[in-house]
């Protein structure tokens, strides 16, 4: 339980989140009943239990986190030293487009600057094992979006995702790479150059601790905050055994967000389209560089 001293907002719910294993789904149950971060950590044991779902172990696990205040404000004080910011749902600049996620972020790090109000977000993802040709078509979509003064997400991984933040530099834009790891722990490590310049010229955000290293199902929860973060998805190269960008496609079509794909490349005669065909299923729009960027600009609020 809380002892009476004062904490930030920002140690407050890191303690929870760190300590207390609370994900976004039962923050926002903790917030619903207590209405701040500093009610849950003076509540009892009795208290949290009226929260629905959750077990004795976790109910102790989230009691306990109160324990770690001092330890979780030394955590936000040190994040200083690394050039790392912290965001909040209590930060004005927190991404309001976030808020559309059932699982919204309560905290996340970042290097760079967030995206300003009313500035256009489009994400480009696709296959890690992408050909020369589809990166090729990937960095030209996302420069020519970026001269239109449209900010590229992703999620820095290898293929399509690195051709898409490549492309956006390239055209002098902004791009924002949403990643699955700590922000001292980049990955795929040759991206840390590229990392840097995104800092430069966007912005590098993580939920995670800056020493965290990835994971599957890192990788695979940070895929909501690409789409998240985005007014529209554009789908680049994809095979049938492209399992995260089917699952971050699978995730637009879930929270109705306008999505796309791009179909430059798929005419050639080896290319197995029956990944295209899953991304369409799923209420892909299908668009080329000729037509797309104008197709795409417009669906844009």
């Amino acid at each position: 339980m809380n002892n009476g001293k004062e904490y930030s907002v920002e140690s407050q719910i890191w303690a929870l989140r760190q300590y207390g294993d609370v994900g976004p789904r039962t923050f926002r149950a903790l917030m619903s009943k207590f209405g701040s971060p500093d009610a849950i950590h003076r509540a009892s044991i009795e208290e949290l239990a009226e929260i629905n779902g959750l077990g004795k172990p976790r109910l102790q696990k989230i009691f306990d986190s109160s324990d770690h205040l001092d330890e979780a404000e030394e955590f936000i004080e040190s994040l200083k030293l690394r050039d790392i910011k912290c965001n909040t749902h209590y930060d004005g600049d927190y991404p309001a487009i976030f808020n559309e996620l059932n699982d919204a972020p309560p905290i996340f790090f970042y290097r760079g600057d967030l995206p300003k109000p009313g500035e256009k977000t489009v994400a480009i993802v696709g296959s890690h094992n992408a050909t020369g040709e589809g990166i090729i078509y990937a960095v030209e979509l996302a420069a020519r979006l970026a001269v239109q003064s449209i900010s590229i997400v992703s999620g820095l991984a290898r293929g399509i995702d690195t051709a898409g933040h490549v492309g956006a530099l390239k055209a002098g834009g902004r791009t924002y790479a949403m990643i699955g790891s700590g922000l001292d722990n980049i990955f795929p490590e040759e991206n840390r150059v590229l990392a840097a310049e995104i800092a430069k010229n966007g912005a590098l955000i993580s939920e995670y601790s800056p020493d965290t290293k990835s994971s599957t199902g890192k990788l695979i929860a940070r895929n909501r905050l690409i789409v998240g973060l985005s007014q529209a998805v554009v789908i680049g190269e994809v095979f049938p055994n492209s399992n995260g960008t089917i699952d971050t496609a699978t995730f637009c079509h879930q929270l109705g967000k306008i999505m796309f794909i791009l179909l430059d490349g798929i005419e050639r005669s080896e290319h197995d389209n029956s990944g295209v065909q899953k991304i369409i299923d799923l209420g892909a729009i299908p668009v080329t560089l000729e037509d797309g960027i104008d197709i795409i600009v417009k669906s844009l609020v």
